[in-house]
């Protein structure tokens, strides 16, 4: 996907080392969770939500899933 190669130029290594580790314990993380992300990468909540919805997406597919949930295929 460009937009998620775009989004992984802007970050360090260290930034997607930290995400992913998280990705790995917490597909979905939320509120408090979600921001204590946000704080250890350095990055603003919404660009982790928007990360770790790009990053689901990418794993779905990664399965043999459809790229959203919710699909009839699902």
């Amino acid at each position: 996907m460009a937009s998620e190669h775009k989004e992984s130029s802007v970050l360090s290594d260290d930034q997607l080392r930290i995400l992913e580790e998280n990705f790995r314990t917490n597909r979905h993380p939320e509120g408090t969770s979600l921001m204590l992300i946000a704080a250890e990468v350095g990055v603003s909540e919404e660009d982790v939500e928007k990360w770790f919805r790009l990053r689901m997406a990418k794993w779905r597919k990664e399965q043999g899933l459809p790229p959203t949930i919710g699909s009839v295929l699902d």
